[in-house]
């Protein structure tokens, strides 16, 4: 039973120990949603339900074609809720949607792709992959937000070719990482568990950054989202070139409204999906 509790909790495992490209705030109204839903899932086959998710998001995909009848159309790509690398009960992952990306760039039916993105972030575990995946595609690409795109989902936005977003988005940006960390020694010695671990002698430097986290000393561990944060940044700069100027904010984590994006060069134009589409 314990075992299917914790298989069936893969996608809120996703945001704890792991470095994390998200708003804060964002990651606390995803967590809190993600309990309340397990907790009607409890009984269900979650990996048949991921399943069906995807079957469903891609027959809803294929359905736009279908819809407009045209020999060569534009698509809507949704990436809607946190960034995971794999997709869960919950969410679709950043590996289902380099796949999806690939099979839609060789279909010469399609004319460009839109990625419309509502995401406060996730994990740093697969979105730099999918970023330069989008990058690479050949078919002309646009970002679109009317919601949230921050942090991994703003990464993710970089690689395309054009960006936009609502007047009446909420937030765009948080270009920087964090680590949200639990320890759950405790709980478990509540419940009569004793904890041991033991290293060979060879492995000193073995989880060397959690042990000292524990500890109490965050020196190593702030290094590595040090290092995790400067390609982040590296990539951002890239990616818009000298479009993006440089505000003495924006990488450090700030967030922005869609017209003060617009301003430093985080979206190239204010406007509607519709208004995205017919750039194709």
């Amino acid at each position: 039973m314990f075992a299917r509790q914790i298989r069936d909790m893969s996608g809120i495992n996703s945001f704890f120990n792991v470095p994390l490209a998200i708003d804060k705030t964002y990651l606390n109204e995803v967590l809190a949603h993600m309990f309340v839903e397990l907790s009607f899932l409890k009984n269900q086959n979650i990996t048949a339900l991921t399943k069906e998710k995807e079957k469903i998001y891609l027959e809803e995909l294929q359905s736009q074609g279908e819809c407009r009848g045209d020999s060569k159309f534009p698509v809507v790509v949704n990436i809607i809720g946190p960034i995971v690398k794999y997709s869960s009960w919950s969410y679709l992952g950043t590996q289902f949607y380099g796949k999806l990306l690939k099979s839609l760039d060789a279909n010469p039916n399609i004319s460009g792709i839109v990625l419309n993105i509502d995401s406060g972030g996730g994990m740093v575990s697969g979105t730099a992959e999918l970023t330069n995946i989008i990058k690479n595609l050949e078919k002309p690409t646009i970002s679109y937000t009317s919601g949230y795109q921050c942090s991994a989902a703003q990464d993710i936005a970089s690689g395309c070719d054009y960006h936009m977003a609502s007047p009446y988005a909420d937030l765009i940006g948080s270009i920087g990482t964090m680590l949200s960390y639990q320890d759950f020694s405790a709980m478990f010695e509540k419940w009569g568990a004793k904890i041991y671990e033991l290293y060979a002698p060879q492995s000193t430097e073995k989880n060397q950054e959690i042990r000292e986290l524990m500890k109490g000393n965050e020196a190593l561990y702030s290094e590595r989202l040090k290092q995790l944060t400067d390609d982040f940044i590296s990539r951002i700069k890239s990616n818009y070139g000298e479009k993006l100027k440089d505000d003495n904010h924006v990488f450090k984590g700030k967030t922005y409204t869609p017209q003060e994006a617009l301003k430093i060069g985080l979206i190239d134009e204010l406007g509607t999906l519709e208004d995205a589409l017919i750039k194709f």
